[in-house]
């Protein structure tokens, strides 16, 4: 929740952080907690297993984060958003959405063959023995990570 909408606002604001003027960047921020709130809660209903919100914090507000300089970005920082008013401003928001089509694009090509290739190894899921004991326990020994006045801490 509250925590990974702060940093979706970070990720958000990444992007155009050099384009844009402090109280666009806090603007920019706030949508993208909304945009991980949204994102967050599709997933969810999708029923996709991202227990930590990462397509959500990272690819719902980074791709946010692309698109919004199109909008914001300021002239007198490099930038050319619509909301400037700038001659040809629109030209900079259409770049923006072509390259977060790119961005996904790529990004889902490359995912999508590692993925194949983990699977055809059996190597994309743990085994449904392991998964019924947790992966903390088989993977990460908690016994010994939690004994807390035994292990001397």
């Amino acid at each position: 929740g509250f925590c990974n909408g702060i940093l979706g606002g970070l990720v958000s604001i990444t992007a155009g952080c050099a384009s844009v003027k402090h109280w666009e960047a806090i603007i920019i921020g706030l949508i993208g907690g909304f945009v991980y709130q949204g994102a967050s809660m599709l997933v969810k209903r999708a029923k996709v297993d991202d227990v930590v919100d990462a397509f959500a914090v990272h690819g719902a507000c980074g791709l946010w984060g692309v698109i919004s300089l199109g909008f914001f970005g300021d002239p007198d920082f490099g930038g050319n958003g619509v909301f400037h008013g700038a001659e040809g401003c629109g030209k900079q928001l259409g770049t923006q959405f072509f390259s977060a089509f790119l961005i996904t694009m790529w990004s889902a090509g490359i995912s999508t063959m590692a993925f194949m290739i983990l699977k055809a190894f059996g190597m994309l899921r743990l085994s449904d023995a392991f998964q019924d004991a947790g992966a903390d326990v088989m993977e990460h020994s908690p016994s010994k990570a939690y004994k807390g006045k035994e292990a001397g801490i």
